[in-house]
């Protein structure tokens, strides 16, 4: 018997629509951390703090300061993910691709990396959401 060899790029040309049928927007947040920041666990679950919160959910509980843009589709919200992380040194297409299909599955991202010689890290989110908020 032979298995097949899996196309592990195929799922992400299918244009789902479930951010639509959910009815959400989206949520985009960025933040930059120093280690001591990044390992501060009280500020980090504090909702009042700006600091990014350990459940990516959470961010919609944050500071409405917090909240740097809300676009209305996936493709909007993958455009302000690319603008966050050019000048670090741009990620390859693919992981645009994961994103976008991600935010039309109706799910969450969340991309960090420790950047600047490894003094802070880039905390990058996009949460959807349905609640009438703005």
């Amino acid at each position: 018997m032979t298995v097949p060899a899996y196309d592990y790029d195929a799922p992400l040309a299918d244009e789902r629509d479930d951010w639509k049928r959910g009815g959400l927007h989206f949520h985009c947040y960025m933040a930059r951390m120093t280690s001591d920041s990044y390992g501060n666990e009280g500020q980090r679950r504090d909702l009042s703090s700006p600091l990014p919160p350990r459940v990516i959910r959470e961010w919609l509980q944050k500071p409405q300061s917090a909240l740097l843009l809300t676009p209305a589709t996936p493709e909007d919200a993958v455009d302000w993910l690319r603008t966050q992380w050019q000048p670090h040194g741009d990620r390859d297409e693919a992981h645009y691709a994961r994103a976008l299909h991600d935010l039309r599955c109706g799910n969450d991202v969340l991309w960090g990396e420790w950047i600047n010689a490894a003094s802070q890290h880039l905390h990058t989110a996009i949460v959807g959401t349905n609640q009438g908020c703005h």
